[in-house]
């Protein structure tokens, strides 16, 4: 059993900023983790932050699926046993943007009531909802 964190916002920004928010990683490190992205499919990175706890900090990635200013996908390993994948999804509303946000495959008793409580949280309550909009006001 799994359990995706789902998440649908909009953004009164055009496609254009949103997108290049998720995809240059001088803008990423700034609102979500310092990283070494690039956009291209294939391409490992990590984001590093905090370590906490069993945590040490590091987020280590590869890009899935890149459809320029549609679609991002990355895969999303933390320690030995979580192996998720991240989803981001833009939508041209007007001159707005909608983004459907998705991180999903939380498999295991651990990652789907301790890991995926915890990043539900952060990207709910923080990353997309403040982090994110902050960064794009500016």
């Amino acid at each position: 059993m799994t359990r995706t964190i789902n998440l649908t916002t909009t953004y009164s920004h055009p496609v254009q900023k949103v997108w290049k928010a998720l995809t240059d990683k001088t803008a990423l490190s700034q609102w979500l983790m310092p990283t070494d992205f690039e956009p291209v499919v294939g391409h490992k990175f990590q984001f590093k932050t905090k370590p906490q706890g069993n945590f040490d900090g590091i987020v280590n990635c590869e890009v899935l699926e890149i459809v320029e200013e549609e679609k991002l996908s990355f895969s999303w390993s933390a320690g030995k046993s979580m192996s998720t994948i991240v989803v981001f999804e833009l939508t041209a509303v007007g001159n707005e943007t909608r983004l459907d946000f998705q991180h999903k495959g939380f498999e295991g008793l651990f990652n789907r009531l301790i890991a995926r409580n915890i990043l539900a949280a952060g990207w709910k309550r923080k990353i997309l909802t403040k982090l994110l909009p902050e960064y794009l006001a500016k």
